[in-house]
């Protein structure tokens, strides 16, 4: 499991690489510990990892622009890497299990949803907006994210030109979701059962997804009865599911509190000394 804070802190230091931001791989692992921490403890999906970050960065010298460019190729990478092991998972599946919804309903669904979104967004721009603007216009946070669109060709410029670096970003991230298959793996070996690879790591890509919607911290709850319906449909017995999926959690979402209390209590103290 400690593989997914490895993989975060150098995902996130070679992505501040591309900005030319130096910060010791010590400090983004820390950063990455803490991040697990927040997010598991505070609502709304990534919100406490995003806020916790931003504020230990700034004291580490990262500027407001370098942040945001940080926050928005960071679930870039993660979402894309991602995709990628779904779609590979779904490559050795034995069959696609029945997951209680009907595909073309999934479809018209996902259609529905686009056309949702294409609407507020039609709304908020020629009636909402307008009339927020004045109000937002005022604000810090607006005028950085002015900047950064004005900034935004050096940014894509510097992407071109370290080929390497985004490379590097793509294997942390795999490194990420990897670490985290490899240990619900072992949770599943703990209790004698060894599923399909595919099984697992398309078990793992859909509850986690399943989190993300609910937005409650880390996805509990959600990213459990996921993994356990998805077990079920590959004939996987109830008792040694429910206990290989209680051990994933207690090693993916419970250990990394006490672990990011002491990343905290390591960077206030490194802090207090360089002052």
């Amino acid at each position: 499991q400690a593989g997914q804070y490895l993989g975060d802190g150098w995902l996130s230091q070679t992505l501040l690489k591309l900005t030319e931001t130096r910060i010791s791989f010590k400090n983004t692992f820390k950063i990455a510990s803490m991040n697990v921490f927040a997010a598991n403890l505070l609502p709304v999906g990534q919100a406490g990892a995003l806020a916790t970050a931003f504020y230990f960065y700034k004291k580490l010298g990262v500027t407001n622009q370098n942040f945001i460019f940080l926050s928005i190729c960071w679930t870039l990478v993660t979402t894309i890497t991602l995709a990628i092991v779904f779609l590979f998972s779904l490559i050795g599946l034995p069959e696609i299990p029945h997951l209680g919804f009907n595909f073309k309903n999934l479809i018209f669904l996902f259609i529905l949803m686009i056309a949702l979104i294409a609407l507020a967004s039609l709304i908020s721009r020629t009636i909402v907006w307008p009339r927020v603007r004045p109000i937002v216009a005022k604000s810090n946070f607006y005028k950085e994210v002015l900047l950064f669109k004005k900034n935004f060709p050096n940014h894509k410029e510097a992407i071109f030109k370290n080929k390497s670096l985004v490379l590097q970003a793509f294997v942390a991230a795999l490194i990420f979701y990897l670490s985290n298959i490899l240990t619900l793996t072992l949770s599943c070996l703990t209790f004698g059962i060894f599923p399909n690879l595919y099984v697992i790591a398309f078990a793992y890509s859909i509850a986690l997804v399943a989190g993300w919607i609910t937005l409650a911290p880390a996805g509990l709850g959600a990213t459990e009865a996921t993994m356990l319906l998805i077990f079920l449909q590959f004939n996987i017995p109830p008792a040694q599911a429910v206990a290989s999926i209680l051990l994933f959690r207690i090693m993916s979402f419970w250990i990394p509190i006490p672990v990011g209390v002491l990343a905290y209590l390591s960077l206030k103290s490194q802090f207090k000394k360089s002052r």
